[in-house]
Formats: structure tokens, C-alpha cells, sequence
């Protein structure tokens, strides 16, 4: 990794790292029914991936919103980081994929590479290997349900900045809490319509979304400091108000080999397959060239396991943590290292944990 670019490619990595995790086929066998105020009928259980039936009527032309199941944990804040389980469905139905006209400009495989990812995160772009829901009249030609994005058949629920969504997640889940299933009705002007070219620009969206937890994203490291740490780490100091930790480089000395340290125990819960993760990365010899992710404009960073090894020792320094615990991560001279390959600057890691699922 080079200068400055160790915590922007956990930004870049993570997204990518999540939506190819494997699944199963979900659930959806629950004999659960529920039909809303809009007249959408879902089945299947909270948590469970649902089945939507659209009335054949115009859609709402307002965001609409609906709890079908009232949660009792922490309210979503406007710019919380939402971890949730969640499936996608166009109000039309379309005909099957083998009938539908090419689009003139082909979407972007991932939402992670569209060139406004603030606007188009969640449920994003489907691209001509996404599949609508199985129908025998496929054959027939005849319009179907089109379910463009679910993260149930990927077996995990997927993390989120609130900031970095579309404006009809970000309005339709504040407020909302921990637990709840949300009904979301969101007509283009607050899901992609501005977004020419989009193969869901002109449609109204349904969403149905079971939120699995909410995370503040000024939270940093909670629970007991580590004693008897190695001599010579930076020292690190809690911001006050949500602000960021700041470093110390008084008597640190550059590491010649990369290493991570535990330094605060967390006090929270057992850790999960994916972190969320608040960082700050800063160079040595003075702590210059800071970057983390409370600046302006950034948001917690979500790791799936595999990345975790992209950090020398971070694993390892994790193993039987909680959240709430902070490690922090020496890279050396020579894993930074220069385009031409000659040791480049030395870079310490400040990694705060701050929720897992």
C-alpha cells in the first residue's frame, strides 16, 4: 500500500468485498401475510425474505412509508450507518429479461462504481445478469414482478451510511428503529431518477427492509485500556463531541516491521463476521497527512473478514474482541511502498470498532 492510500482502499474494498458474499435461497415459507395501506401485500415473517404482491394501479407519486412490524431498539439518526436485510421490487412489473430492449448505456456492474455512489448505494444498479423473480409464463412474454436487488439470497444483511443512500432510504428510515420491517414506496425523484441512463431512472421502488441495527457514526472506542503496551506506539486521544482521535508521535519510533496492538478492550458485544469500523490514518514522523473517516463527507468503513488480512496483524489483534475495542496498526516503510517499489512512508493506523454483524 502506498502514502495515504491504506484506509482509501479499505474505502473502495469494502463495498466490493460485501456484495459478493455467498448465501442461500432465503426464507419466504412463513404463511405470514401482511397487506399495507398502498394495497402491497407481503408475505413472509420479519427477517425472512418476503414476497411482494403490487396492486395493478398507478403508483403513489410521494414517498410512503410504512412500519409492518414495530422494533423497540435505537431510533436510526439521520446519518447513523444502518445495518439491514432488504429486497427491491419495480411497482411494474416487467416483461422477462430475454424480452426486454437493451438499454442504450449499460449500468454500472456495482453501485460502488457508479460515479455518484452517494446517490445510488443501496439497491443499485441492475445489470443484465440480475434476475426478476421466477415465473413459468417467462416463455409467454408475459410482465412479471421484477425483483432488481435482495441481500436475503446473499445470506448476510448488508451496512450502509444513510449519507450514501438514496433519498427515499434516507427519509424513510430515520426514525425508524432497530428491529422494525419498513415498507418503503419511493417514486424516482427520490431513488434514481436523476441518475440518466439508470435501468431503474423512471421507476417507483418498493422496498421492504428489516432493520438489523443502527450505528452512530461519530462512535469511537469504548471499554478498558490495554496495560503494559509496547513501547514505542503513538499515543491517541479521544476526540471530544464526535470528533476524531489525534495522535501523539512524541517518542514513537517508525516500525520496522508492521504490527498491530490491542489497546482498549471493548465493552461490547461478541464480533461478527463484519466490522464497522471507525479509522484514522495518519504518517510518521509527526503524525502529517491525516485522514479518517469522521472528516467531512466520509462515513464508517465496513470489513468483511478477508479484508481484515490487508492490515499485517490486525487479525490477529482482534481475536476474542469486542466491540468497542480499538487496535492500533504500524505499517512499515516497505509495506507502503512507492510506485517504483522503494520503501515509501511509514503510516500508523487508529482502528476503532464500533459495531459488528
Amino acid at each position: 500500500m502506498r502514502r495515504r492510500q491504506a484506509l482509501a482502499a479499505l474505502i473502495v474494498s469494502s463495498a466490493l468485498a460485501l456484495s459478493a458474499c455467498g448465501g442461500d435461497d432465503g426464507g419466504g415459507d412463513d404463511d405470514s401475510t401482511t397487506t399495507s395501506d398502498l394495497g402491497v401485500e407481503v408475505s413472509g415473517a420479519a427477517g425472512e425474505k418476503p414476497t411482494l404482491t403490487i396492486p395493478d394501479e398507478d403508483p403513489p407519486e410521494d414517498l410512503q412509508i410504512e412500519v409492518l412490524t414495530e422494533g423497540d431498539g435505537r431510533e436510526v439518526g439521520e446519518n447513523d450507518v444502518v445495518v439491514a436485510n432488504y429486497l427491491g421490487q419495480t411497482w411494474e412489473p416487467r416483461p422477462p429479461a430475454a424480452e426486454q430492449p437493451p438499454a442504450e448505456e449499460p449500468p454500472a456492474e456495482t453501485p460502488a462504481e457508479t460515479e455518484t455512489p452517494a446517490e445510488g448505494d443501496v439497491g443499485g444498479a441492475a445489470s443484465p445478469t440480475d434476475e426478476a423473480s421466477a415465473d413459468p409464463s417467462a416463455d409467454s412474454g408475459e410482465a412479471e414482478p421484477y425483483v432488481f436487488d435482495n441481500s436475503y439470497d446473499r445470506g448476510a444483511a448488508a451496512s450502509f451510511s444513510l449519507n450514501q443512500v438514496i433519498p427515499g432510504w434516507k427519509d424513510g428510515l430515520t426514525g425508524q428503529h432497530v428491529g422494525s420491517r419498513v415498507l418503503l414506496s419511493i417514486p424516482p425523484d427520490q431513488g434514481y431518477g436523476d441518475q440518466d441512463g439508470h435501468d431503474l431512472q423512471n421507476d417507483t421502488l418498493v422496498f421492504v427492509v428489516d432493520i438489523v441495527d443502527s450505528i452512530d457514526p461519530t462512535a469511537h472506542a469504548s471499554g478498558e485500556p490495554v496495560a503494559d503496551l509496547p513501547e514505542g506506539l503513538p499515543t491517541v486521544t479521544d476526540g471530544e463531541d464526535g470528533a476524531a482521535p489525534t495522535l501523539s508521535f512524541e517518542g514513537a519510533t517508525p516500525p520496522e516491521t508492521s504490527d498491530s496492538t490491542l489497546t482498549i478492550t471493548g465493552d461490547g458485544g461478541e464480533l461478527g463476521t463484519n466490522l464497522v469500523v471507525n479509522m484514522v490514518q495518519a504518517s510518521y514522523p509527526d503524525g502529517a497527512d491525516v485522514i479518517t473517516t469522521w472528516d467531512e463527507g466520509q462515513a464508517p468503513l465496513t470489513l468483511a473478514a478477508e479484508q481484515l488480512a490487508g492490515i499485517p496483524g490486525l487479525a490477529e489483534a482482534l481475536t476474542g474482541a469486542t466491540v468497542g475495542s480499538r487496535v492500533v496498526s504500524r505499517i512499515s516503510a516497505a509495506d507502503n511502498a512507492n510506485q517504483d517499489g522503494t520503501a515509501g512512508t511509514p503510516l500508523v493506523l487508529v482502528i476503532d470498532v464500533i459495531g459488528s454483524f
